[in-house]
Parts: C-alpha cells; structure tokens; sequence
C-alpha cells in the first residue's frame, strides 16, 4: 500500500481497500448502506410504513376483546416492550 502524506495511505490505495469492506455482512459490519434491510442503515427519512423500512409494530399482536381489562393490559404490555415506562396504578 502506498504511503501519503504523514505516513497514511494514498487515496487509491484506501479507495482500494473500502472495495473489500464487510459492507452489510452482518450488524458488526463497519459499513452500512441505507435501505430496510436488517444489516443496513435506516436513513433520516424513514417512516416506517414497511416501503423503505420496517412497519414500526411488525410482529406485535394486541390480543383480548376490545375496551377489556385483558386488551388494554395488552396495549400496555405492548407499549413497555417498545420503550414507554409503566406507571400505571
């Protein structure tokens, strides 16, 4: 690899190396490009409506009848799963 300025890689030669990066391989991949796929990036404009990413309650079920005791403690079950804190009484 050829040295630039301050002993760091010329700018082909880092060009050269980026050509073999681990780019979406995995979650512990350096590189991501933006997309919905599970090893990429979502961008700043992503809106969760399944088109270019993931719908924001995919896989989520809310289960008793509605307006009940058991469908409302469904919702808040749902909700602690997706981050919100429970300080219900």
């Amino acid at each position: 690899m050829a040295e630039g300025k301050f002993g760091r890689p010329d700018p082909i030669s880092v060009r050269e190396f980026h050509m073999n990066a681990d780019t979406d391989t995995d979650q512990q991949s350096l590189h991501h490009t933006l997309g919905p796929g599970v090893n990429q990036a979502a961008s700043g404009g992503h809106n969760h409506d399944g088109n270019d990413s993931a719908l924001l309650l995919e896989g989520q079920t809310i289960t008793g009848a509605k307006g009940s005791a058991s469908w409302a403690g469904s919702i808040n079950a749902l909700m602690v799963r997706l981050g919100a804190t429970d300080s219900s009484t």
